[in-house]
């Protein structure tokens, strides 16, 4: 895992370092929890619209994409510590965080919806407009069904797989700290209820 330093004071190129090996464990679990809660809020909004569809009287007049988050999963490569021959004894050398591979070759990779906004970033005409809308749909399954609290939001990757996302959550909780990373913007999820249209998902299954 990499980070991007300030510009060199006697160039105006940036340096681009890796982490330490502490703050590469820490970060990289990071990252592999935020993609293991985003699962599990998307598996919650499938559960939802499952259940929404068994219990109402007609089948929905659109299609439902199915999507979900790459498997994920986290390799540590440790050394033993210097100075001591104590075979079970080492350190955190580099932490490595191994996604699924996502087929471009077949599928286009698309950003669906930022973390600056709730809007679609695809145009209407796009191909694959519809999962974005249905994209937006989901973070307001998310922020109802969880008393406004959370929604995931940067979504993107392909018609049915999902990587790197952000999960908002609101400023109040814990204190105000981004307890899933950095792309939690405080701003955006205060303002999610002014900045999303509901579409024709959100009205299918009485979202209010």
């Amino acid at each position: 895992m990499y980070r991007r330093r300030s510009k060199n004071t006697d160039s105006n190129s940036s340096a681009v370092t890796r982490y330490s090996y502490a703050d590469e464990y820490a970060l990289t679990v990071q990252e592999a929890n935020l993609l293991y809660w985003a699962s599990s809020l998307m598996g919650f909004t499938y559960s939802f619209i499952n259940h929404f569809i068994t219990n109402a009287p007609v089948e929905p007049p659109f299609n439902i994409p199915q999507l979900r988050f790459v498997h994920a999963g986290v390799a540590v490569v440790h050394d033993q510590v210097s100075g001591t021959n104590v075979a079970n004894v080492s350190s955190i050398h580099r932490t490595y965080l191994l996604e699924e591979l996502i087929d471009t070759e077949n599928e286009d990779f698309l950003k669906f919806i930022h973390n600056g906004n709730a809007l679609p970033l695809l145009p209407p005409s796009h191909p694959l407009y519809q999962i974005a809308e249905f994209l937006c749909f989901t973070q307001h399954v998310q922020y109802f069904k969880t008393d406004r609290a959370v929604f995931l939001s940067d979504l993107q990757g392909t018609k049915t797989l999902l990587t790197d996302p952000q999960i908002m959550t609101s400023p109040e909780i814990a204190g105000g700290n981004n307890i899933f990373g950095e792309g939690n913007v405080g701003k955006v999820f205060k303002e999610f209820p002014e900045q999303h249209a509901c579409n024709d998902y959100c009205e299918w299954f009485k979202l209010p």
